[in-house]
């Protein structure tokens, strides 16, 4: 919140939301990722048993998208 705030020109306005977890929201984040409005963007993968190394890029880097542990 603070980044956005730095990062705005003149007033900015920061909400937090936190969406309940159903059925409903699902489906409608589904839609969302499947029409192409909506896309997660994926810095790097990690393997699971790579999972301190993740953190390390983490924290040394500034990552242009999450940082995905598969298993």
């Amino acid at each position: 919140m603070a980044r956005a705030v730095l990062m705005g020109l003149g007033s900015t306005t920061v909400k937090l939301v936190s969406p309940a977890v159903n059925r409903e929201n699902l489906d409608a984040l589904l839609r969302l990722l499947e029409s192409g409005e909506v896309r997660a963007v994926i810095d790097k993968t990690y393997p699971l048993d790579q999972a301190a190394g993740a953190v390390t890029h983490m924290l040394e880097h500034h990552p242009s998208g999450k940082i995905a542990i598969t298993a």
